[in-house]
């Protein structure tokens, strides 16, 4: 069996993204759904009921009593809350545990939280682009590098081929991932996603967040290009491959953002990444 064929039997066998999650996905894009329709799908998920009563009961909400009913804690927190709440819990249980991004030379928690902050610019910089909503943005974000999760073993076993090959040519990281192992974690990505049933824009704008062309593509594809080239250069998860990176500067007239307004996004990228630790399980 070839080391594709090894890879690909692997995501066989990958544990489905919970359905309960999808499924509000799709009731909270009618802005008229109730939070008793909500709690009626929800109840079912014991881990998402679980998250979703624990975060609203969080100090970062300050609330002055204990909320226990999981349709009370709905009300409370608000849709746009809801949605991301929901979505970082159930991605969360894939970025944790066991030796997750080590074949990056990323330390146990530094993948969950580069794509947690992937997911908080591009929310920031969504108001710039066109034809992407926030929540989409968030989700994309959060899931751009599912892939590494699961190839991360096999860059370990070829670690120092891949490194020796990035040195002697001069390449980025994903170009020598592509020609030693046969795929690249953003390939494996979007495999992964359409066994899990996302959208397409989702699973394009992830399998291409590392192309060349990147910002001149779909908006939604160059706003996690771009979301993901800045959290690596503010130095958010950075492992061997983000060392390697090709940045791209271009393209950034297309939207019309300025020096100064990535600034800001950043300054608040580091605040939103300290107040989200307890939310987003950091």
């Amino acid at each position: 069996m070839s080391k594709v064929e090894r890879i690909l039997e692997l995501v066989k066998e990958i544990e489905p993204f919970p359905k309960v999650a999808r499924r509000v996905m799709e009731m909270l894009a009618d802005p008229d759904v109730e939070a008793r329709e909500l709690a009626e799908v929800i109840q079912y998920d014991q881990a998402i009921t679980a998250n979703v009563l624990k975060i609203c009961n969080a100090p970062y909400f300050g609330l002055t009593r204990k909320v226990s009913s999981l349709q009370e804690a709905l009300v409370m927190l608000g849709q746009d809350a809801l949605r991301d709440i929901i979505m970082a819990g159930s991605s969360a249980r894939f970025y944790k545990g066991g030796d997750v991004g080590a074949g990056y030379d990323l330390e146990q928690g530094e993948l969950w939280k580069h794509s947690v902050a992937v997911g908080i610019l591009a929310k920031q910089l969504v108001g710039k682009i066109k034809g992407v909503e926030p929540a989409t943005a968030f989700t994309a974000g959060l899931l751009h590098d599912i892939g590494k999760r699961f190839l991360s073993t096999f860059v370990s076993e070829e670690f120092e081929q891949i490194m020796e090959k990035v040195a002697r040519e001069k390449c980025s990281f994903v170009e020598a991932e592509k020609e030693i192992l046969g795929v690249t974690h953003a390939e494996l990505g979007w495999v992964i996603l359409k066994r899990w049933e996302f959208p397409e824009d989702i699973l394009v704008a992830v399998r291409k967040h590392h192309d060349q062309d990147a910002l001149e593509g779909e908006p939604l594809t160059a706003l996690i290009a771009l979301s993901n080239t800045l959290v690596i250069s503010m130095g958010i998860g950075v492992g061997a491959d983000g060392l390697a990176t090709k940045m791209r500067g271009a393209g950034l007239q297309r939207f019309g953002i300025t020096p100064l307004h990535l600034d800001m996004c950043m300054v608040n990228l580091l605040d939103e990444l300290e107040r989200a630790e307890e939310l987003l399980q950091l």
